[in-house]
């Protein structure tokens, strides 16, 4: 009996050395520095969170590393780094890239107006003529049909600035915010100095969410990718994803 004790002893031993051995330190791009999803200055970041934790599930750690999106798929292809928050169309499974199963998050634009105005916007075709603030750069990533419905619109503008955005929006000066939404209630306690930000809000979601599997993080090395999977199962089924959310946002 102590021999067969010793044995599988011995076999714990080294399974859990041999677990050990495998676990790495993953040093993943990270493209877009935008709270409350990523916030460089502090490695944080709700998106960054939960890629670490997801990770941790199998023992690994991860690195962040910042860089465009843009120069990300070159990075990858040369080895520069071991994995990427985002895709891209140029970094395919045929050639060795392992994207995860889901998004580590899902990015939810939409259109937000104050409850109170009663506003009907049900399409994106009912932004026309409406005062309209949004970020820069917004009718080249929203897409035509947006572009389209604020063509012309001398009341539409775009600005890089959260703060003044929603300052703008809830002392109604803009009828409409359009943009992500998680993003909108981070920054909503930053101007409750400023104007009432209290102010009862309806989200109006006329913009799909994009579900492309090259928005998924991508992996050089398959395990990490199935890791990660796992990993991000495991939070999601725990409570511990939402929780992590909500560290950063709140209804």
């Amino acid at each position: 009996m102590q021999i067969i004790t010793r044995a599988v002893l011995a076999f714990l031993i080294a399974a859990t050395f041999a677990g050990a051995a495998q676990a790495k330190e993953v040093n993943m791009i990270f493209g877009l520095a935008l709270p409350p999803y990523v916030i460089q200055e502090s490695n944080s970041g709700f998106e960054v969170d939960i890629i670490r934790a997801a990770l941790a599930v199998k023992g690994h750690t991860l690195k962040p590393t910042y860089a465009s999106f843009l120069a990300a798929p070159k990075m990858l292809k040369e080895k520069q780094a071991d994995a990427a928050q985002r895709g891209s169309p140029e970094l395919k499974e045929s050639e060795g890239f392992s994207y995860a199963a889901e998004p580590t998050v899902v990015y939810q634009d939409a259109a937000v107006s104050l409850k109170k105005n009663n506003l009907k916007i049900d399409t994106l075709a009912d932004l026309r003529g409406k005062s309209i603030v949004s970020f820069q750069g917004a009718t080249q990533f929203l897409g035509p049909d947006f572009a389209a419905a604020v063509k012309g619109n001398a009341n539409y503008q775009e600005s890089s600035n959260e703060r003044r955005k929603l300052q703008m929006f809830y002392a109604s000066t803009a009828q409409v915010y359009t943009g992500d939404i998680n993003i909108f209630k981070y920054y909503r306690d930053s101007v409750k100095g400023d104007v009432d930000s209290k102010q009862e809000v309806v989200y109006h979601k006329v913009f799909p969410a994009n579900t492309d599997v090259t928005r998924n993080a991508v992996f050089l090395d398959k395990q990490v990718r199935d890791d990660f999977n796992a990993g991000l199962k495991q939070l999601k089924s725990s409570g511990q994803y939402q929780q992590i959310i909500r560290k950063y946002v709140s209804d």
